[in-house]
């Protein structure tokens, strides 16, 4: 049986104005516990929230939604368009997790358990996904809530790394210099960038460059941070010991490390296309430059993807809006694509 349409947007639209009611930027995610608490009560849902301030809705399933409470920052009041609501995080992931929890809430109806969570820390450090991560659970599903135009499914996502390097230098006073880090240091930057080309070569951009401390001394130290990107193609390792053979004389710390990731032509995704194709989308499968909680969660479960509502372009704008029927379209969606796995998988799962 399908959903009743009018009343499933009548629930998308209530649910997301709460959501994005409340201003979740990383780090703040307990602001949304009254909300979820409500949300939880109305759709008979169970809720948890872990130390992370993440939140879990009918937790205890071997499949599970996934997507995140906390947006980048910058409150934006939330609006209502017509079909459209406007605010921030309604499309990076307030909306993918609005669908997922109303796919979660029909599906407990014909008694099929799909658990639901709303992770922090994902525009940050990821902390919700690295605390599921830890906790030892393994999951049959996965499904990363993030806006993916309605029609894509996302198998691939690039590795991330962030490298702080600092450099020293001899202090001198300008008028009578023999060394300067400044230039020492540009040298081996412009020996080492690789700017973005193409998916599967790797990239290394440096995104602050910060040395002096006076107008007329040259400086004893040189910070750098620099964002590598790199597809399932690349071996990691090499990349850093060219960064290491480069500023060999200087410190180099990996500050954050998020390995890339790639998902099969699996049940999960052949289901999911065949959903979609169902509903009148002509699913198209995709890899994205950036990185989400599916690099990470990828370590605990068999089979795993990125999909949901929303313009993926509108990501971190100060334009995010959403459409109630590319909600609509998403929960249908997760609905037929949990039940067909459901049949095959769940029950001996």
């Amino acid at each position: 049986m399908q959903p009743e349409k009018e009343l499933l947007q009548q629930k998308a639209r209530q649910i997301l104005l709460k959501l994005a009611s409340v201003y979740t930027p990383s780090g703040s995610e307990a602001s949304a516990k009254e909300i979820m608490k409500e949300i939880s009560e109305d759709l008979s849902l169970n809720l948890k929230v872990t130390e992370s301030n993440s939140y879990y809705l009918n937790e205890g399933s071997s499949f599970l939604l996934a997507s995140h409470i906390d947006t980048v920052p910058g409150f934006i009041q939330p609006k209502e368009d017509g079909q459209y609501i406007w605010g921030r995080g309604v499309v990076d992931a307030k909306g993918p997790l609005t669908a997922m929890i109303l796919a979660s809430w029909y599906l407990k109806q014909e008694g099929i358990d799909v658990s639901v969570a709303a992770l922090a820390d994902e525009e940050n450090k990821s902390r919700g996904a690295r605390e599921l991560l830890s906790s030892g659970k393994k999951f049959d599903i996965i499904i990363i809530g993030e806006p993916s135009n309605t029609t894509d499914i996302v198998v691939e996502y690039r590795g991330v790394a962030h490298l702080d390097i600092n450099c020293n230098g001899m202090a001198e006073h300008a008028s009578s210099s023999k060394d300067n880090i400044i230039l020492q240091t540009n040298e081996k930057l412009r020996n080492v960038v690789q700017l973005p080309s193409s998916y599967d070569a790797p990239s290394i951009v440096p995104t602050i460059f910060k040395c002096g401390e006076a107008y007329n001394v040259t400086p004893s130290l040189c910070y750098i941070h620099l964002d590598c990107r790199f597809s399932v193609l690349s071996n990691f390792n090499e990349i850093l010991e060219r960064i290491r053979a480069i500023f060999q004389d200087c410190k180099i710390d990996l500050v954050e490390y998020v390995p890339p990731a790639k998902t099969q032509l699996n049940d999960l995704v052949k289901s999911l296309q065949r959903s979609l194709l169902t509903l009148g989308v002509k699913p198209r499968l995709v890899r994205k430059a950036g990185t989400s909680d599916m690099n990470i969660l990828t370590a605990i479960t068999r089979e795993i993807l990125a999909y949901g509502p929303g313009e993926s372009k509108l990501e971190h704008t100060n334009f995010e809006k959403i459409n109630l029927e590319e909600i609509y379209i998403s929960v249908l969606a997760y609905v037929r694509t949990m039940e067909d796995l459901w049949k095959r998988f769940g029950k001996t799962s």
